[in-house]
């Protein structure tokens, strides 16, 4: 809706009929745009999930046949009784088999090599975990060490017909390796034999996926723990599918499960290698898609602004004929407003369209503003004569505070200065009451007011009478509508003395912040309410009417509805009473400063 206020808001009839225009035609070219991207963009998707089934069939395959090569060497162990009963049972080095365990280790490693060229070290752990042989393509690999490997110890405890891959920087040769472990079992009672584990060079890991890989296909490898173990590119990293363990270890290997991610910028494919110990995850970035989304945006809006320019010249062209009694009228408004009310438009009998409306109306306007001025200005001879007789009548109050003035000091010179500081505040009650400027005051005002009238009733109640202030500093400037808090208290003194003799009437005036607006508590220890009275009191200060109430509430109530009135019906008073314990008012105002200004929502805000 903000984009149609934009548009036609505040805008002249031909720009809104150019708009309309536009707005018209461009409709059905979106449709036929939106149509001409969707045909386009799938037809992209389709040939790329084509070419992208294909590449995975065949990346996964030669992958899967590499890492199945390992755990075929692996396996091959079983085929070496001698290097079994090594790893079950240990070396006994007095035993002159010992010369046939060495030949039968040198055979199975050169078996390993020759089937797996990129291993440079293999070692062989028993069944205890301890390190049975070794074997190294170049002595510098001789300190390569498990204990350095990041989940080493659990590396010779996987479960049966598992394996564990990752890779890792070995700093003892400063090279990054690739590791394969397995631990072997036997094949009928399930019961650990020892520990495999072939160490490789990672940049020969890289070798072999770069050469079955196509850039910029991105390839991510995942260990039974979720941990990608080898990368091309951490681009994607955020959309690489989680490693979930499968069902059964005799998986199948699926290539084909690929799907778009990413509002289609991305094909992903996942599929599981070497009967499900890792997963093979490759990404396929869609750049083809993305420039094909590019080159059809561009020639929408091509479309779309010669469509606009086309259109914007046609409509100019025509609503010279549609615009010009309109033009004519505003000008005949302007001239009304700079105070000629006595034009007229001519508009022939003949035409009975919108404008002839317009036009008719507008003379008939301007024929009732001539006979309301008349009116209007009988009025205010009438209100200029009341003026003057408010203004006469403010003499007596004024009267009233200056001879207050001439008997307070009269009492100085007596030496009499309690009277002449209840004449003082009286005085200064009476300016305030008088004041004819704005009725907005402030806090620190209100409570000056309320300040002299309650210094006054101190002289009548004596120790009877005890008074506390908690007002934060900075809310001494808020803003707040004259005679709020004296009305309250002043109804504390009427219905909140009439107990004891020797009972104290205390009185606590507190002001708070609460989020956006300002809470004022005014609370007594007086008699309090009856229930059923302060329920009917809650329900008159419910109503919203402007009748005059009596008794209990016609202070309290009067103050409400100013309040209400000035800023609106979130705000105004709530009473709390207790028969016996006393009453507790709370008046409620928005947080503003003098001056500021308090829009009233629809609301009530």
């Amino acid at each position: 809706m903000s984009i149609f206020k934009w548009l036609f808001i505040n805008r002249s009839i031909r720009t809104k009929i150019v708009w309309s225009s536009v707005l018209i035609s461009l409709v059905p070219m979106l449709v036929l745009s939106y149509l001409f991207y969707q045909s386009s963009t799938r037809s992209l998707e389709d040939t790329m999930y084509r070419s992208a089934d294909q590449n995975a069939v065949y990346l996964s395959s030669n992958m899967n046949q590499y890492f199945k090569d390992l755990s075929a060497s692996a396996l091959q162990v079983y085929g070496f009784n001698r290097v079994v009963s090594l790893m079950e049972h240990g070396a006994n080095y007095y035993d002159a088999e010992l010369i046939n365990v060495r030949e039968s280790l040198a055979n199975y490693n050169l078996l390993v090599v020759n089937k797996n060229k990129d291993i440079i070290k293999i070692m062989i752990y028993g069944k205890d975990n301890q390190l049975r042989d070794s074997w190294s393509r170049a002595a510098s690999y001789d300190a390569i060490q498990l204990e350095s490997i990041a989940h080493s110890a659990t590396m010779l405890d996987m479960p049966f017909q598992s394996a564990l891959m990752l890779t890792y920087y070995d700093p003892s040769i400063q090279q990054d390796l690739f590791v394969y472990a397995m631990t072997i079992y036997d094949p009928f009672y399930r019961t650990k034999i020892g520990s495999l584990i072939f160490f490789i060079k990672k940049k020969e890991l890289s070798k072999m996926i770069e050469q079955n890989n196509r850039p910029p296909n991105i390839i991510a490898l995942q260990n039974a723990y979720g941990e990608t173990f080898y990368e091309t590119s951490g681009a994607y990293a955020s959309v690489v599918p989680k490693y979930t363990p499968p069902q059964t270890r005799k998986v199948k290997n699926d290539p084909r499960s690929i799907h778009f991610v990413n509002h289609k910028d991305l094909l992903v494919g996942q599929s599981y290698l070497d009967n499900g110990n890792i997963s093979l995850s490759v990404i396929y970035p869609n750049d083809g898609l993305a420039q094909n989304r590019q080159n059809t945006l561009l020639i929408t809006l091509g479309a779309l602004g010669f469509a606009m320019l086309s259109i914007s010249i046609l409509s100019l062209l025509v609503h010279h004929y549609i615009t010009r009694p309109i033009k004519l009228l505003g000008k005949a408004m302007k001239a009304v407003r700079l105070g000629n009310f006595h034009l007229s438009l001519h508009q022939p009998n003949r035409y009975r369209d919108d404008i002839s409306e317009l036009i008719k109306n507008f003379n008939f306007m301007t024929e009732k503003i001539r006979e309301l001025i008349d009116s209007r200005y009988k009025l205010q001879l009438h209100n200029k004569e009341a003026q003057i007789m408010a203004l006469q009548m403010q003499i007596n109050p004024h009267f009233l505070n200056n001879t207050l003035q001439t008997i307070g000091g009269k009492a100085v010179l007596m030496g009499d200065y309690e009277i002449h500081e209840m004449c003082r505040a009286l005085g200064d009650m009476f300016r305030y009451s008088f004041y004819e400027g704005n009725t907005e005051a402030t806090i620190g005002q209100e409570l000056a007011h309320v300040n002299n009238y309650l210094y006054i009733q101190q002289f009548r109640f004596e120790e009877s009478l005890r008074t506390a202030f908690d007002i934060p500093a900075d809310l001494m400037d808020v803003s707040i509508i004259r005679f709020v808090m004296q009305p309250v208290i002043e109804n504390i003194f009427v219905h909140g003395t009439c107990v004891r003799d020797d009972h104290v009437l205390s009185i606590a005036i507190a002001a708070a912040a609460v989020e956006q607006d300002v809470l004022l508590t005014i609370r007594d220890n007086g008699p309090g309410i009856e229930a059923v009275k302060l329920a009917r009191l809650k329900a008159e200060l419910a109503q919203n009417s402007s009748e005059v109430f009596s008794g209990l509430s016609i202070g309290l109530k009067n103050v409400h509805e100013r309040i209400r009135l000035v800023y609106g019906t979130e705000y105004g008073l709530d009473i709390d009473s207790e028969s016996g314990k006393g009453t507790c008012v709370r008046i409620r105002i928005p947080y503003r400063k003098k001056g500021e200004k308090h829009v009233v929502q629809s609301n009530g805000r």
